[in-house]
């Protein structure tokens, strides 16, 4: 099943905002937009969760390093 479409109006100073992140990032339009929603909102994105996993595993390794090299000592 397709998203569903979303269009809105928003005023020129927030759609130059917009079109400027766009150059900077290069992300699109869709993608920014459902990012603000979704910090908005509360809700956490794919990305967002996947980030969240990473840093989780990254830490847990630096605990288990961390107390490998106590043992080892």
């Amino acid at each position: 099943m397709p998203n569903p479409f979303l269009g809105v109006r928003i005023p020129p100073e927030l759609h130059e905002a917009l079109m400027a992140k766009i150059e900077n990032t290069g992300q699109s339009k869709s993608d920014i937009v459902i990012q603000a929603l979704s910090a908005y909102l509360g809700i956490a994105t794919q990305h967002q969760k996947l980030e969240d996993l990473e840093t989780r595993l990254s830490t847990l390794e630096q605990k288990l390093e961390q107390l490998t090299h106590r043992i080892e000592n």
